[in-house]
């Protein structure tokens, strides 16, 4: 037996696929290669069936031994898209989370429980914007950056979604195996992951007439991974890390204050993992222990998933 859930259970067949976040829109298929014939490694992993998928990714997210962590980061910028000019830098963006793996054995796999912190800021210097002056309004605001206790996934043979917002035409997805499009070159392990949603903003656009983008809102979230093959097919490996990208689509930040007008955010970052903060860049690790220490640790028990924006509402006001 290894991490929690006793793993030759979890392989030896427990259904069909499964999520990680909310929702993932992933094609199911088998392992693409090239320049080489194997697919499975000789413990049993199979990339191309739902139970290997869960030990895979739950090995690269987080950590199977007992009572261990790991941390995410993220480093780029955010940029501004608008319709008749060149996209524009705005700022920086930085940030890290922390997660453990909840076993679920009645489903097959795990919850994974994480909190995640980021911040804005100055493209120059690097430092935290505490106040940043919108080019498009020349107006002095505060930016709200982001402190998200409790951000749960779902790692488990059949596709569970876990929404933070309610979709427009209140569908729910249809259930599906969780066998994601890794390809492989080699010993390289790549994996894009996309989810997009059209849902309803909970900033109500009648109340929050300078931070709301509108009655809808239009996200979509773009993760690579690259990881190694040897190192991800290892039994013997509890966890494996990673470095990948990250984009980012969403309506204007509320706390920019550009109501309807037309654009969007587009968040482009570097993203890393690692099992000891200290392997975690030390600006990031930093600026967390010195603001946020409790972020450096993973959640202690199961609570319900909050999005920024509606922490946003519970902390902030509408502008006047």
């Amino acid at each position: 037996m290894r991490g929690i859930v006793n793993r030759r259970k979890l392989l030896s067949g427990f259904g069909w696929s499964s999520l990680l976040a909310a929702p993932v829109l992933a094609a199911a298929g088998q392992v693409k290669e090239y320049g080489s014939s194997d697919t499975k490694a000789r413990d049993g992993l199979d990339l191309g069936s739902p139970e290997g998928n869960v030990i895979a990714m739950a090995k690269l997210t987080a950590t199977l031994a007992p009572d261990g962590y790991k941390h995410g980061w993220y480093s780029g910028v955010l940029m501004a898209a608008v319709p008749g000019e060149a996209v524009r830098e705005l700022v920086g963006v930085i940030g890290m989370s922390t997660q453990r793996l909840r076993a679920v054995p009645e489903q097959g796999g795990y919850q994974l429980l994480q909190k995640e912190c980021g911040f804005f800021t100055d493209l120059a210097t690097g430092k935290v914007l505490e106040r940043w002056v919108n080019p498009y309004l020349n107006e002095a605001v505060e930016p709200f950056h982001i402190a998200n206790p409790a951000v749960n996934r779902w790692i488990l043979p059949q596709v569970k979604e876990e929404r933070f917002y309610d979709r427009a035409d209140g569908s729910v997805p249809a259930s599906r195996p969780f066998v994601l499009p890794w390809r492989r070159a080699g010993d390289r392990l790549m994996l894009e992951q996309r989810t997009h949603f059209w849902a309803v903003n909970p900033l109500d656009p009648q109340l929050w007439r300078r931070e709301s983008s509108g009655a809808r809102i239009q996200v979509s979230d773009c993760m690579s991974y690259n990881a190694r093959w040897s190192e991800l097919s290892d039994p013997k490996r509890d966890s494996v890390e990673y470095d990948g990208h990250w984009v980012h689509v969403r309506p204007w930040q509320p706390w920019m204050l550009m109501g309807d007008r037309p654009g969007h955010c587009l968040y482009s970052a570097i993203t890393g993992s690692a099992l000891s903060a200290r392997s975690v860049p030390a600006e990031i690790y930093e600026l967390v222990r010195e603001r946020l220490p409790d972020f450096l640790v993973p959640p202690t028990e199961v609570r319900k998933s909050e999005p920024s924006m509606i922490r946003f509402m519970r902390e902030r006001k509408p502008a006047s």
